[in-house]
């Protein structure tokens, strides 16, 4: 009975981590805003009526930004940044707190490196960057919704009839498809030995991550990951729910793979925490994020009869004498 109960609670407090990270991660560029914008556009623009004229009276460039199309984007930056710091600080130090503080003594139990840990310059390293980042980040998704709901051009659309039902749920797929593929592709690319040394090096500086590494990296890199995914909202018609759930679900699912917690695959298509972890841990193997469907193709997933190590690029490690020769791959899932 003692064990079950305890199953339960470990169960509740893993479920309670996973929900609460998945709002989290929806704070960190502000995406909850473009999603208001997307399919709440007439609430909001009444709301902001009512608004205007206390807020918009003390800009002096409201005329300005209302003839590019920017109209009332103080209010839209604003409200983007003041929420997702509010959350991003809240809810990463409420889990710092109740794992690697009140949990330090039994590591065992939840923390994917046990025996490692990182150093208090790079916590504040991580913290410190990852929040410029995010404030970056919200900045741009207030400037987003800004243009989408002054009439922007977009290919953002709100009812499944534009399109038809075939190519609304096709579309979940293929937009999955193409966010792992952004993901991965550019991921690799700068596991190259230059821009890897140059610019990646910041982010694996973290070899046991955290919730606030998830966007603890380059300003450059940051942005780059920022365009790929943003590159849809202009390209091809997408239904907004389509591309807001999964653009948050990515969010989510990398704060809980760089968030150094044991957390076991939930989805089908999706690894368990210790994949993005052994990333950090053995630095050239296990590129993607959501899945790991190009490291078994390119063979970039990680096998343990293969040496791994800061100078070992290319992705497939040095061949092993060990008789260790199965590949991990069952151990992800």
């Amino acid at each position: 009975m003692g064990t079950t109960s305890w199953n339960m609670q470990d169960a509740a407090s893993k479920g309670a981590f996973m929900v609460s990270v998945f709002f989290l991660a929806t704070a960190v560029r502000g995406d909850w805003l473009l999603f208001i914008v997307c399919l709440g556009q007439d609430y909001l623009r009444d709301f902001l009526q009512t608004t205007d004229a206390t807020l918009n009276s003390t800009l002096q460039s409201g005329d300005l930004l209302e003839r590019y199309g920017f109209k009332d984007l103080h209010i839209y930056t604003t409200f983007a940044v003041l929420v997702s710091f509010c959350t991003f600080w809240g809810i990463g130090l409420t889990f710092d707190t109740y794992f690697y503080k009140n949990r330090k003594d039994k590591p065992e139990e939840w923390k994917c490196q046990p025996d490692r840990w990182l150093t208090k310059t790079n916590e504040w390293h991580e913290f410190f960057l990852g929040s410029c980042n995010m404030l970056v980040g919200s900045i741009i998704s207030g400037f987003l919704s800004c243009y989408i709901i002054n009439g922007g051009k977009n290919q953002l659309y709100l009812s499944i009839s534009d399109y038809g039902w075939i190519y609304f749920l096709m579309s979940i797929p293929a937009l999955f498809f193409y966010n792992e593929m952004v993901s991965y592709y550019p991921h690799r690319f700068f596991h190259n030995p230059w821009l890897y040394k140059n610019i990646h090096k910041v982010h694996h500086r973290y070899g046991s991550p955290t919730l606030y590494s998830t966007v603890a990296m380059h300003p450059a890199e940051f942005l780059m990951y920022q365009m790929f995914l943003a590159l849809p909202i202009f390209t091809v018609p997408v239904h907004a729910a389509v591309y807001v759930v999964i653009l948050l679900y990515g969010y989510y699912y990398g704060m809980m793979d760089h968030s150094g917690i044991k957390m076991d695959a939930v989805w089908p298509w999706q690894p368990s925490s210790l994949f993005h972890d052994d990333h950090h841990r053995y630095f050239h193997c296990n590129f993607g994020f959501n899945t790991i469907l190009f490291d078994r193709f390119h063979g970039t997933l990680r096998r343990k009869n293969h040496k791994y190590g800061e100078k070992v690029f290319g992705g497939k490690g040095k061949a092993d004498d060990s008789k260790e020769k199965e590949s991990v791959y069952h151990q992800y899932l």
